[in-house]
């Protein structure tokens, strides 16, 4: 096992929003672990999240990403992600935007995916195992 962890969107916003205090513990507890990675997608539905549905102000997103890439390895989306994510969605029948995140988290090297919205347990690829970091 490599140790590295990857975050899909939705634990991020649980992170920064005070709509659940139990998830939001939850996250900010993941957000001390060693090895953290995200990718320029994650960062991209945040900011969309934060704008659009959390009415965030621009000047507290811009402190938001700062913080999260000075604290986080970032994985950049290329062309080679793509294709690898439309494998995924393929092979597993996973939403392109979740194939994108799961292409990433492999590509990163990572072994654990903490999401909400995929199916907790299951392994992917052999090496990619997601976790529901809120116990659901």
């Amino acid at each position: 096992m490599s140790g590295r962890v990857f975050f899909d969107t939705n634990v991020l916003v649980y992170a920064y929003s005070n709509d659940n205090q139990l998830k939001r513990q939850a996250a900010l507890v993941l957000g001390t672990m060693p090895d953290r990675w995200l990718s320029t997608q994650v960062l991209i539905e945040l900011v969309n999240v934060f704008s659009r549905k959390l009415k965030t102000s621009w000047p507290d997103i811009q402190l938001t990403l700062i913080e999260l890439t000075n604290n986080h390895s970032i994985h950049h989306t290329t062309e080679s992600t793509i294709a690898h994510a439309t494998r995924l969605a393929q092979r597993y029948g996973f939403s392109w935007f979740d194939a994108l995140i799961v292409a990433a988290a492999l590509e990163c090297g990572c072994d654990t995916l903490y999401s909400e919205d995929l199916s907790a347990g299951q392994l992917i690829e052999g090496s990619l195992r997601v976790v529901n970091p809120f116990g659901m």
